[in-house]
């Protein structure tokens, strides 16, 4: 109700809009030196005859030309030293007064006599390359989210049953303003869930990534932070849903000649409600039984969090960026499991109720720095990066489970047990690269370096409580382990450029990976250590009209991290246990992709098809162990291949109206040994999108998205979910207030339904996750006055 008390408040606010002239404002800077251009002149023409503005841009480069009439513009730019720039085909109507063309780069006048652009708005999804962008900075997809969510609601992007973010079904190098997050799976999670959709620009997906990550499986995710302009400015949102959850974040930009600095904090509690039913029958070589259960269950997570960015200009050559921040999750979840156990006749002979507290939080600072040198040549650049990040994970968790007999009669004495897990992580990165062209200008040597470092300590404590209500320590429960991972890469490559429509890029990489798990408890080590050559080429073409076609090869490595590595059994389902595997081997995986498509002013087609042959494949095996429990591990198994195509196409109706469609599937086959022994199948994902926005005016914005998963792996578990956001957006006096409703899955929940054959058991269950959700956002915009 108080959420629709909003809507009808603000909805006849619009008849309050009146009809006021516009503004044309940017900021110039030296493509070079990258630092501002002071008293450079701008002159505004109209296309109507009418006489021109003239305006100049002040010591941080930006210029501002106000009280301008409706009407097609352009815009000449010259600055002595530089070649001229011009815009062309801005147009100033009713719905869209107020345009910012950002960053607008001066070339030198030797290198470039006159450079022309053609104004466009930008819409939701653009692509370019085979490469895909989603301009997420005033959508109404972002007000309320955060990264997680939007890079879910993103073409080629899909994620797997544990959360993890792949691209066209390979897992990606993620990147924050082009600096690689170097975090643990959980780390990663907590990163991205904390980092909140207002304060992210625009969000690159880089099917054909640059040299330094040409090995990587998925391609690049690169996630762009508001910048803000010249001058200070800021912005502050708060928003609230009826699901449960709670938030607030707010940012300050600042700029000046070669200074600039960003400062964004926030704090969201979010509420996730869920329920799951499954039945799985054991079959013996004499008997067989089955095991129902039902579970209910509430997540509670808060993440605070917190992101400084320092950007420094020394000289025109060389620049330093430093990036600190800080993020959280404190979590309390509960869950409660019924089981009945019944025997071959069908009949019941043993029920108990389990519940679950969990309570603990994730702390994870960290930093970098960066240092980029320019040289003589354009094109040329040295770049030095390091980086820390530190983590503590603690989680204390309380079983309590109760025995009935067939009648529901108590039956044996009740079973409670804790366990005490700490978590200690520290991390180190380091890399540098350097691009240098060549005397022909067509061909650029590409060379650099990477190390990092990841130090964990896992401390886990279990205790039972005896009938006399002490607590005793169980030794074969608990433990006590280190594991030390350690990865040192060099790479080389050339890119060539034959003429302006191909290209030709090949290099390759040298990976050597050191592994040791310390079993303190045992005075015990396992030591892998393994290298690994990773070559990679592609060939590209850009032809005019807008066709591109790329052919790639790429062969990359999968390393297991901590949480396949570790041998600590998991009893949360007493009878489900889950461990990991510290001999496992890394995934090789060959790689060969052909993308094509086609781009013009109206619409995109593009398509890719893939073929990945995959050999060691870690993956979870669930196996039968008697007394009707199952055991969950990590195991290598054999080599298998991946057939994958995908589709991904935009049609632009209007200058209002836009739509997007991405489709996905990926078909594996398994070896016949693994067919036979494991009872694995062959079997498809499916990952498919649409996405429409429309703009009926300026400050007007409606934008809906669909998304569609299906994932298979290797037994045949199938895990579906159904997900849709749809916003709606009102930007009120001069576009400072901003209010924006979402309504996340309006018509269903989240469900999912899997089944999973091994050799000896079948197990079938489904479930439901309470996402339906009307989520209210209000943002106000700070506009400082300029520093002159």
């Amino acid at each position: 109700m108080r959420i629709l008390a909003w809507i009808l408040f603000f909805l006849p606010l619009t008849a309050l809009t009146q009809v006021r002239d516009g503004s044309i404002e940017g900021t110039i800077l030296d493509s070079t030196s990258r630092l501002a251009v002071h008293r450079a002149t701008i002159e505004l023409i109209p296309y109507s005859g009418m006489a021109s503005r003239l305006a100049m841009s002040d010591k941080t480069g930006f210029f501002s030309l106000d009280s301008l009439p409706e009407g097609f513009y352009r815009l000449a730019i010259s600055f002595k030293g530089f070649g001229s720039f011009m815009v062309d085909s801005i147009v100033i109507r009713q719905d869209h007064v107020d345009i910012n063309l950002g960053i607008v780069s001066l070339k030198p006048a030797s290198t470039e006599m006159q450079t022309i652009m053609i104004y466009a708005e930008k819409p939701l999804i653009q692509t370019k390359d085979g490469n895909i962008t989603m301009n997420v900075a005033e959508s109404p997809l972002s007000a309320g989210s955060n990264a997680n969510d939007l890079l879910k609601n993103m073409p080629l992007i899909s994620s797997d049953p544990d959360g993890k973010i792949n691209v066209r079904g390979r897992e990606p190098r993620i990147l924050v303003d082009e600096k690689p997050v170097d975090l643990n799976g959980m780390q990663l999670n907590d990163f991205l869930e904390s980092l909140p959709g207002g304060m992210i620009e625009k969000i690159e997906i880089m099917t054909n990534p640059p040299a330094q990550y040409a090995q990587e499986p998925g391609g690049v995710i690169n996630i762009v932070t508001r910048k803000g302009k010249a001058g200070m400015n800021g912005k502050l949102s708060v928003y609230s849903g009826t699901r449960g959850e709670l938030g607030f974040n707010g940012s300050i930009n600042y700029r000046k000649k070669g200074l600039s600095f960003s400062l964004t904090a926030g704090d969201s509690y979010n509420e996730f409600r869920g329920n799951s039913a499954g039945v799985r029958e054991n079959f013996y070589v004499d008997s067989s039984n089955a095991l129902l259960t039902n579970n209910e269950y509430i997540n509670i997570s808060r993440r605070p969090n917190v992101r400084f960015n320092l950007d420094y200009e020394l000289n025109a050559k060389n620049a330093i960026n430093l990036v600190l921040n800080y993020n959280a999750n404190n979590f309390d979840n509960d869950g409660l499991t019924r089981y009945e156990n019944y025997n071959d006749a069908g009949e019941n002979y043993k029920k108990s109720i389990r519940s679950i507290l969990s309570s603990g939080s994730n702390i994870n600072p960290g930093g970098n720095i960066t240092f980029t040198h320019r040289g003589k040549k354009e094109g040329e650049v040295l770049r030095l990066q390091a980086g820390l990040n530190h983590s503590w994970q603690d989680n204390e968790r309380a079983f309590r489970q109760k025995y009935y007999d067939a009648k529901d009669a108590p039956n044996g004495t009740d079973s409670i047990q804790s366990q005490f897990v700490d978590n200690r992580n520290e991390g180190f990165n380091a890399r540098i690269s350097y691009d240098l062209p060549m005397n022909n200008t067509k061909t650029v040597l590409s060379v650099g370096s990477a190390y990092s470092i990841q130090q964990n300590h896992v401390m886990q404590d279990s205790y039972y409580q005896d009938p006399a209500g002490d607590e005793v320590y169980v030794d074969l429960l608990s433990n006590d382990l280190g594991f030390d991972q350690e990865v040192t890469n060099l790479r080389a490559s050339l890119k060539h450029k034959f003429n302006s429509h191909y290209s030709f890029n090949t290099g390759i990489t040298w990976e050597h990976t050191d592994i040791l798990f310390k079993l303190f408890k045992f005075n015990n080590k396992v030591n892998n250590d393994y290298a690994t050559w990773l070559p990679f080429a592609g060939f590209y073409t850009n032809r005019e009209g807008g066709e591109t076609m790329s052919l790639t090869y790429r062969r990359s490595v999968r390393r297991p991290g901590i949480r396949e590595l570790n041998p600590s059994i998991d009893y949360t389902d007493p009878y489900n246990l889950r461990t990991g595997n510290p001999f496992l081997d890394p995934t090789i995986t060959d790689n060969f992709d052909l993308t094509a498509g086609k781009t013009t002013s109206k619409y995109y087609f593009n398509i890719g098809l893939g073929y990945n042959r995959v050999g060691d494949i870690f993956t979870t095996l669930r196996t039968l162990i008697g007394d009707g429990k199952t055991l969950v591990n990590w195991q290598n198994i054999d080599t298998k291949h991946e057939y994958e195509v995908s589709i991904w196409s935009g049609y632009t109706a209007s200058r209002s109206l836009r739509l997007n469609v991405n489709f996905g599937y990926t078909y594996n086959t398994y070896s016949e040994r693994d067919i036979q022994l494991n009872r694995y199948r062959n079997g498809g994902s499916v990952n498919a999108k649409v996405s429409v926005s429309y703009t009926p005016k300026d400050v007007w914005s409606f934008t809906g998205n669909f998304n569609y998963n299906r994932f298979a792996n290797p037994q045949g578990s199938v895990r579906s979910t159904v997900s849709m956001n749809i916003g709606i957006q009102k930007k009120f006096y001069k576009k400072k207030l901003i209010a924006t409703i979402n309504l996340v899955d309006p018509f269903f929940q989240q469900t999912f339904r899997n089944e999973t054959i091994g050799t000896n058991f079948r197990l079938v269950s489904e479930g439901t996750t309470e996402t339906r959700n009307v989520r209210l956002t209000l943002a106000y915009v700070f506009k400082f006055k300029q520093v002159k």
